[in-house]
């Protein structure tokens, strides 16, 4: 019974010696130098541009699909450092597409569907105030971490056209969104000024509404709210940084 007691005694006193001991895990908890000093200004961003032309193209069910159309994206941002390692700014963005398909035709067993003549375009402006940190990596002065916290809102502006029975038929609808995001990422020093971004979204809370008027006769609403808390690849960006005192 004693040599239990004994055994039991050295077991408690085992953890609490555990719980005491510093544990270095490669990272200091105030760098010795900074990542990115205060009073540096940030400027940077990314931007994007595809088109598409298609000429009786065939893509699985859908078949002779003759359309044209493109996406412009353009996303600059501009961060003063309040702190080491700590900045404060803003990021906008313009967002711009259209979409004219001449024909279609979707074939699935008894199913068959087509559509002629549908044309659709619309454009979006958003601006987030932006708070980001910077983690350095085991005291490394090229690569780091980051994580950008954003809050703003957007607004979207599209419309939309197809050929009725008799008639064209046309909707124009404006859309409002309020939102609340954090995107994590990793950031690396190609010059002593020039970096590149690569950075992933999160976490994301947002809530929308919108405004719909059909053949200018008829108006229609909607609103919606959506949060999530996953990697999502489809947000994946990648972008350039210039850094100046």
């Amino acid at each position: 019974m004693h040599r239990y007691l004994i055994i039991f005694s050295l077991l408690i006193l085992g953890a609490f010696s555990a719980e005491a001991q510093h544990y270095d895990r490669g990272y200091e908890a105030v760098p010795s130098s900074p990542f990115v000093e205060k009073g540096t200004w940030v400027f940077g961003g990314s931007a994007r541009y595809s088109q598409h032309i298609n000429d009786d193209f065939n893509l699985a069910v859908i078949n002779g699909i003759s359309s044209e159309g493109f996406n412009l994206s353009v996303n600059p941002k501009l961060v003063y450092m309040v702190k080491d390692n700590m900045g404060v700014g803003l990021k906008v963005s313009y967002d711009r597409g259209m979409l004219d398909l001449s024909s279609a035709d979707l074939s699935i067993s008894d199913i068959s569907m087509s559509a002629r003549d549908c044309y659709q375009i619309n454009h979006k402006f958003s601006a987030h105030a932006l708070y980001r940190a910077y983690i350095p990596l085991a005291g490394s002065k090229r690569i780091a971490m980051f994580a950008d916290l954003m809050l703003g809102g957007s607004f979207k502006q599209g419309k939309a056209f197809y050929p009725g029975k008799d008639y064209i038929i046309g909707t124009y609808e404006e859309k409002y969104a309020l939102e609340l995001a954090v995107d994590p990422g990793i950031i690396a020093f190609l010059t002593e000024r020039l970096a590149v971004e690569l950075n992933v979204g999160m976490f994301g809370v947002s809530y929308g509404w919108t405004d719909q008027i059909h053949n200018q006769v008829q108006n229609g609403s909607s609103d919606s709210t959506s949060a999530g808390f996953m990697v999502n690849l489809l947000s994946l960006g990648v972008g350039l940084s210039y850094y100046f005192l």
